[in-house]
């Protein structure tokens, strides 16, 4: 396999890069291909780029959209009507919704918003947060915000080492994020974990539905550090017809850790969708 600076490169060749501004938040994404949209929703990061095994190996079947979430976003309402404001800027009626850890909640949410616009729903290591993460889920915007932007840097790439252990990219990806988080510095790394903490506050109401009921494909790894099989039994839950597979091992970051599985899983869903 090329290096992961070449993918990224290539990655960056097939794809428009634009931007559009949404009230009072910029959003950057990144489009390419033809035919049938996906819509790409990273984890907590928010980086498009990070999809660039998955849009290659799509491209030129299916078009992607893979979005930055803006750092200024602080609300799951700003996000979601940012999202639907996307797909209107490109023209997209009806679209496939591909989300991973925090994006996969997300795209839930997206499919309450506005669920005549989407055509299924794949979700990977992720599930629902719910009471059991609210205090942490605070607690971490209170530190964030008390703890100078250099300390949070550095606990930053050492979570995502841990996180990112096993794969070789760990480096390239660990500076992705660092990078991109350091125009909003700590205000920004507290507004992701706010949306997730509202995402925990508002999950009971979240679990009386209705939910969107199209074809939705769940599958996690069961050695997954971040999100328990609790998180992803609320989303099988309120998705009781889905197609739910689950891997013997790959942690967290399945893109990344079993990149072909992941891609071969993808791919057999949405062109049977």
């Amino acid at each position: 396999m090329t290096s992961i600076r070449e993918r990224a490169a290539v990655f960056l060749q097939e794809h428009d890069s634009k931007r559009l501004v949404v009230g009072q938040h910029d959003w950057h994404y990144y489009t390419g291909g033809g035919g049938d949209p996906v819509l790409l929703l990273s984890g907590g990061a928010g980086i498009g780029i990070g999809w660039i095994d998955l849009a290659h190996a799509l491209v030129p079947r299916f078009r992607t959209l893979a979005p930055d979430y803006p750092s200024s976003v602080g609300s799951c309402a700003e996000l979601v009507d940012g999202l639907v404001a996307l797909l209107d800027a490109e023209g997209i009626d009806l679209v496939h919704v591909v989300g991973q850890s925090a994006g996969g909640m997300f795209a839930e949410l997206l499919s309450r918003r506005a669920p005549d616009r989407v055509r299924s729903l794949i979700l990977s290591s992720t599930g629902l947060y719910g009471p059991e993460d609210v205090e942490r889920l605070r607690m971490r915007v209170e530190t964030t915000l008390a703890t100078p932007w250099s300390e949070t840097q550095e606990a930053i790439r050492t979570a995502l080492r841990g996180t990112w252990k096993d794969s070789d990219d760990a480096e390239f990806w660990i500076e992705q994020v660092v990078s991109t988080s350091d125009a909003a510095g700590s205000a920004g790394a507290a507004n992701s974990y706010r949306l997730l903490l509202e995402l925990a506050e508002g999950v009971d109401e979240l679990m009386r539905g209705p939910a969107w009921d199209g074809p939705t494909l769940i599958f996690r790894a069961d050695d997954d550090p971040l999100i328990t099989t609790s998180h992803t039994e609320r989303l099988r839950e309120l998705h009781p017809n889905c197609d739910f597979r689950t891997f013997a091992e790959g942690g967290h970051s399945l893109l990344l850790s079993r990149t072909a599985d992941y891609i071969d899983v993808v791919h057999e869903f949405l062109t049977a969708s």
